[in-house]
């Protein structure tokens, strides 16, 4: 099989510029693949002006951190609509490839078409969340979600990235990323895609870093929270789902 990255038209990732071992851990992952990326570096949270915030952001809701983690994710999103890519792939800096990975993003990108209108594909677990066995069939890979998965790993094309910029500069941002990508999309019926198997997991959530962006538990601790919720929901619930 050729490789997938090679029908992308972008790639970027999300990364503070104080994360050396983030960095380290992606641009490894990346060489494995063959894969070239961007790195959004510019609009750290000590970067953020009061100007910055005033124009993309409104309420207190949001720490430092997490508007910062939002301003990268608007300017990848800058940054397809410029160079007008249909398929371009977001990452945040823990994303963890499985060994499927190639594979999985060669089934999402082959069967993108089959959907039509704006669509924003999750090839990661997010919080561990799974369509249900007995909505699958044999030989499909992408389903639509009932809700958005964490925006750690997902493919966007640039007319739908423009949709979610043009919400964003009507409204402003006032929840984590995550929470308010699913809120425009939902307004804005936006399909949300997505790929069964999963070929990402989130690092901060399965215990490989620290998060940046909440208090968590120790590394250990959230890694054994983050199994114990894969088994029970993609392995136990899908006894009678």
């Amino acid at each position: 099989m050729h490789l997938a990255t090679e029908q992308l038209d972008g790639v970027y990732v999300i990364n503070v510029k104080a994360f050396h071992q983030r960095r380290e851990f992606m641009e490894a992952q990346l060489l494995s693949h063959n894969m070239t990326a961007e790195f959004i570096h510019d609009g750290d949270a000590d970067e953020l002006t009061p100007e910055i915030i005033e124009q993309y952001f409104i309420g207190d809701n949001l720490s430092a951190n997490q508007m910062s983690c939002a301003l990268k994710h608007i300017m990848a999103l800058e940054r397809i609509i410029e160079k007008k890519q249909q398929r371009a792939l977001v990452l945040e800096d823990d994303a963890i490839f499985s060994p499927g990975f190639n594979e999985g993003l060669h089934d999402a990108l082959v069967e993108s078409p089959r959907f039509d209108g704006p669509k924003v594909i999750f090839i990661g677990c997010g919080g561990n969340f799974y369509t249900p066995k007995s909505l699958r069939k044999p030989g499909q890979h992408l389903y639509v979600g009932a809700r958005g998965r964490f925006a750690d790993s997902y493919i966007i094309d640039f007319n739908t990235a423009q949709k979610r910029l043009d919400w964003i500069s009507s409204n402003k941002v006032s929840l984590p990323i995550d929470n308010q990508f699913e809120k425009i999309d939902r307004e804005l019926g936006i399909s949300m895609l997505w790929l069964e198997e999963p070929v990402v997991e989130q690092g901060s959530k399965a215990g490989l870093f620290m998060s940046a962006l909440e208090k968590a538990p120790p590394v250990w601790l959230q890694g054994l929270f983050f199994n114990w919720e894969k088994l029970k929901r993609k392995y136990i619930y899908q006894l009678w789902r």
